[in-house]
C-alpha cells in the first residue's frame, strides 16, 4: 500500500515582536493604544490543548489598522504556570503583525512603541528559528 505525505503549509507570514514589561495585559494595552493612538481590544483567549484537552490560556488583544492594512496582536507568553514560547520565558508579551509588511517601517515602529511607559525593552524575534512556532499560528 502506497503512503501519501500531506504537507500542510502554515502560514508564518508575520512579524513577531517581544516586549518585556511587568504591567498587566489590561494596562499594557492600554499604554500602548495611549503611545500609538490604536485601539488594541480583547480577543478571545489563545488556548493549547494537548489530546483535545485545554493545557494553557494567553490573553490576547488585537487591532486591525486599516489604513496601512495591518493586523497586530499582542498575547501574553505566560499564564499562571506556562508559556506560550517556553525557550523566550523572558519576553512577557508578543506583537504579531500580519499584513503589507513590505510596507511597514519596522526600525519606525519599534522606535514608536520604544517610549511607552513601562516597556523596558522591545526587540524583533526571528519565530522561523523558534521550536514552539506552531504555538504562534492560530
Amino acid at each position: 500500500m502506497k503512503k501519501l505525505l500531506v504537507d500542510i503549509g502554515l502560514d508564518y507570514n508575520f512579524l513577531l515582536l517581544g516586549i518585556v514589561s511587568q504591567e498587566k495585559p489590561h494596562r499594557l494595552v492600554w499604554l500602548i493604544n495611549r503611545q500609538l493612538g490604536s485601539s488594541f481590544k480583547h480577543d478571545d483567549e489563545l488556548q493549547l490543548y494537548n489530546n483535545e484537552t485545554p493545557t494553557a490560556s494567553f490573553l490576547k488583544y488585537q487591532f486591525a489598522d486599516e489604513m496601512n492594512h495591518l493586523d497586530l496582536t499582542l498575547i501574553e507568553n505566560k499564564d499562571q504556570i506556562n508559556y506560550l514560547i517556553p525557550e523566550l520565558r523572558a519576553v512577557d508579551y508578543f506583537l504579531m503583525i500580519k499584513g503589507a509588511l513590505n510596507f511597514l517601517d519596522v526600525p519606525y515602529f519599534i522606535n514608536s512603541l520604544k517610549p511607552t511607559e513601562s516597556v523596558q525593552l522591545i526587540t524583533e524575534i526571528d519565530h522561523q528559528k523558534l521550536k514552539s512556532k506552531q504555538n504562534l499560528i492560530f
